[in-house]
């Protein structure tokens, strides 16, 4: 646990987050101890909450044997402690919570799953912290239908690396194919998963203290698979899926973690026209590379060709065009540069100077004189040094105004991504999808891009 109040903030939010998903109307994640138990917790809550208020409104009422064990479960709950207490042993108290939940299951002849309670592990040595956090976070959501319906197979659409469908196999034991349209990422990534391979044992048990949790059984190097394929609407995902594995019957769970461009709401149409993808997670990033059509002739004649864009994809902003410049805005982050403190490079000034070029100086000067060579003007020489450092003196003022502007802008950057992203929700919607989400998965400060669309066929 960490401080009591540090702890009691996260276990409230998490808790709140439990509740909803026990009612299967939202998710989100706490990135604390406190957190993780206030979610779990909040989560049995949510499910006696329901039943209690199904059991109210409805003429066919439970016996009083459930009625007396709900209600018995939500006391316990409204009783756990939010801070570190010396007065209480908070570690029993949740277990005694776990058992009577389970108990109120049984009863109720439903499954005691909980989608929140998961081991992960990360492989630190092979990824940087914000990459580890990305897997860690997006295989706890990855398990949760895994438990509660009938997945077979997981793939990752822009897989790369294959970070998070090697944890998925080694840590789950889960058959997962990675596909990328890139030969050369795809070869990278299969050496990556053979030294990860030959490690896993001793990851796995660092990562819990010695304890054989994921290792039970021995590695399996045949559940994690490649193939190279272009991903579009008209992707025959089951044939790709048979090709790799022996199988008949093709479930499938597909991922995107961060899925550049169009790739995102390529992976969106291609889960409403093909009934084996069940579920989907879907993280997107890179804005400025999706494709409208008043940008047609920035892309290649493969994406041209088609009348699927990239945005907007709903019916209802049909009509509707961001441009470039309002994309590359929505992938900036207000959440990172506020909390550390960032400001703009300076080179931002210099260049609204010498609009013709874009450079790395660290001085006006440097700058001026690169800019004086590429034109062949020969004035730089021929001008005094005091010149160009009262020059440079006199633009505090202009530069002042740029960060001004820089931070406005920056303000309406999660209202375009909030477009964006809503659009492809609404899109899911009209497509017949009742059961999608806008969920909030990362840390936005590690993790800009921090919202999935999480989709469950009806």
């Amino acid at each position: 646990m960490s401080e009591d109040s540090t702890q009691k903030e996260s276990y409230t939010e998490g808790f709140t987050a439990g509740v909803e998903g026990g009612n299967s109307e939202g998710f989100h994640l706490g990135y604390h101890k406190g957190a993780r138990l206030g979610k779990e917790l909040g989560y049995y809550l949510g499910i006696a909450n329901i039943h209690l208020e199904r059991n109210a409104n409805s003429d066919t009422k439970y016996p009083d044997k459930i009625i007396k064990q709900l209600e018995k479960l939500k006391d316990l709950i409204n009783s756990f402690p939010h801070t570190n207490s010396e007065e209480h042993d908070i570690v029993s108290m949740a277990d005694n919570i776990r058992v009577n939940y389970k108990k109120a299951c049984a009863l109720l002849k439903i499954s005691s799953v909980n989608p929140y309670e998961t081991n992960s592990c990360e492989i630190t040595k092979w990824v940087k912290q914000s990459q580890c956090h990305h897997v860690s976070v997006n295989e706890e959501y990855c398990i949760s239908p895994q438990k509660l319906t009938d997945i077979i197979h997981k793939r990752g659409a822009g897989g790369g690396r294959g970070h998070l469908l090697v944890t998925m196999s080694l840590g789950h034991h889960i058959p997962s194919l990675t596909i990328d349209c890139d030969e050369t990422t795809l070869n990278n990534a299969k050496k990556r998963v053979k030294l990860i391979q030959k490690q896993w044992h001793a990851i796995a048990k660092r990562a819990n203290g010695g304890a054989n949790v994921w290792t039970d059984g021995g590695v399996d190097t045949n559940l994690h698979r490649f193939a190279c394929s272009y991903i579009t609407r008209d992707t025959d995902l089951s044939s790709v899926v048979r090709e790799q594995f022996d199988c008949e019957e093709v479930n499938l769970l597909l991922t995107g973690l961060h899925t550049c461009g169009d790739l995102g709401p390529s992976c969106l149409r291609l889960f409403t026209v093909s009934p084996a993808v069940r579920v989907l997670f879907n993280v997107p990033c890179c804005y400025h590379l999706l494709s409208e059509a008043v940008d047609v002739a920035m892309f290649d004649d493969d994406q041209t060709a088609t009348d699927d864009k990239g945005f907007p994809m709903s019916q209802y902003l049909r009509g509707l065009n961001l441009g470039r410049n309002a994309r590359m805005l929505g992938a900036q982050s207000i959440d990172r540069v506020r909390h550390y403190r960032q400001m703009p490079d300076r080179s931002l000034l210099y260049r609204a100077l010498l609009q013709g070029f874009a450079s790395k100086c660290q001085s006006f000067q440097q700058y001026f004189k690169m800019a004086d060579e590429k034109l062949g003007l020969n004035i730089f020489n021929s001008l005094p040094e005091c010149y160009l450092i009262e020059l440079e003196r006199t633009m505090d003022c202009q530069w002042k105004k740029i960060v001004l502007l820089y931070l406005m802008r920056l303000c309406l950057a999660q209202v375009i991504e909030g477009v964006i992203l809503l659009d492809r929700l609404l899109y899911l919607y009209e497509c017949g999808c009742k059961n999608a989400y806008l969920v909030k998965l990362f840390d936005p400060v590690l993790s800009p891009r921090c919202h999935s669309i999480v989709a469950i066929r009806n």
